[in-house]
């Protein structure tokens, strides 16, 4: 992640967290302008945005990339209550102030685009802009968060199949165990080089489909054997760190990246931010959203819900094609980077 240095920082709920960042020394850092704080999501970690840095290092913007909660060597708590929002979003501004930084362009994919949602929320006088990838903005709920049954029958109703059947894997007692059962199995499943998003569609939308992809000698005897995307191939280091990290049982393993699932479904979410109302729940920032047709669990027309609902009062949708859920940044990097330079200097960067 050279020239970033890696540094940690604890909190004052204990929790350490590590992080990289770039030195104002590092680049030609214009100090008016907001650094960009970049949020990996499951199962990445820092590593995620490497793709991005040759661009992102061009820019006049500072970088700071921590490993998330549950992501080793960041603290990795296994009570899903450790993940309510607010006491993350605390934790963030807390390493902000530590730095010396004040305001931030949130920049997330996956769970981190959740994530910077919240830290907005939370703390909108720290976030300036916000960029989410793939994760369309997801207001806090007014009600309890149905079962996944409920949820996935819904999702079935509305776009034909239910796109978190895979949850009802990540949630179970033995979810855990399972993945580490099948690490390879995994990591073929998220980046086999098939069409998308049928493949997706096929493995994480079908209800029981991953399960039995992990357990049963049709998915033990595929694993080693399917084809994975180039970024993903032995010896990459993306696979060398998803290895590391899922192996580490000192970290918990994969228990503790669970709980990004379990505090949904356990309403860990919904408790914290019940208080939230309308007005309090729109982004009144500059928001760049970002999908593309290859993703068939987050489908970039989920943005369309909260826009129509008048909370996103100041957005821009690009759609980047030919890519799924991970190849807008390991496949994508230049064309998503070149998008997210446009708007940064549009609405950040004065002339």
């Amino acid at each position: 992640m050279e020239p970033l240095i890696q540094k940690t920082f604890t909190t004052s709920r204990s929790l350490t967290y590590s992080y990289y960042i770039s030195p104002p020394s590092a680049q030609a850092a214009d100090t008016l302008l907001p650094p960009l704080l970049l949020l990996h999501g499951f199962p990445d970690g820092p590593l995620l945005w490497r793709p991005f840095l040759p661009y992102l290092l061009t820019l006049r913007h500072r970088l700071i990339i921590p490993a998330l909660l549950g992501y080793h060597p960041t603290s990795s708590p296994t009570d899903p209550a450790a993940y309510n929002t607010k006491a993350m979003a605390d934790d963030f501004t807390e390493l902000l102030t530590a730095e010396s930084i004040s305001t931030v362009i949130a920049i997330g994919h996956d769970w981190g685009s959740f994530m910077a949602s919240r830290i907005y929320l939370w703390h909108p006088e720290r976030v300036v802009g916000l960029v989410l990838l793939n994760v369309a903005y997801i207001p806090p709920e007014s009600t309890k968060v149905a079962s996944l049954e409920e949820t996935n029958a819904a999702m079935e109703k509305l776009i034909g199949y239910p796109n978190w059947a895979y949850m009802e894997l990540f949630t179970a007692e033995d979810g855990a165990a399972v993945l580490e059962g099948n690490l390879e199995g995994c990591w073929e499943a998220v980046h086999a080089d098939r069409p998308e998003p049928e493949w997706m569609r096929q493995l994480l939308c079908v209800r029981g489909a991953l399960r039995e992809f992990l357990t049963t000698t049709r998915g033990a005897a595929a694993a080693g054997k399917l084809e994975v995307r180039e970024y993903a191939r032995e010896g990459s280091l993306y696979k060398k760190d998803f290895f590391q990290r899922m192996t580490n049982k000192e970290a918990g393993g994969v228990a503790p990246l669970l709980c990004w699932y379990r505090a949904l479904t356990e309403n860990v979410y919904f408790e914290a931010e019940k208080a939230f109302d309308k007005e309090a729940s729109v982004l009144k920032v500059p928001t760049l959203f970002m999908g593309c047709p290859g993703d068939a669990v987050c489908r970039t027309e989920f943005i369309l819900g909260p826009q129509q609902a008048g909370l996103l009062p100041d957005l821009r949708v690009i759609e980047i094609k030919d890519c799924g859920h991970w190849g807008i940044i390991y496949e994508k990097a230049e064309e998503t980077t070149s998008a997210i330079g446009g708007f940064l200097k549009e609405r950040f960067q004065p002339n």
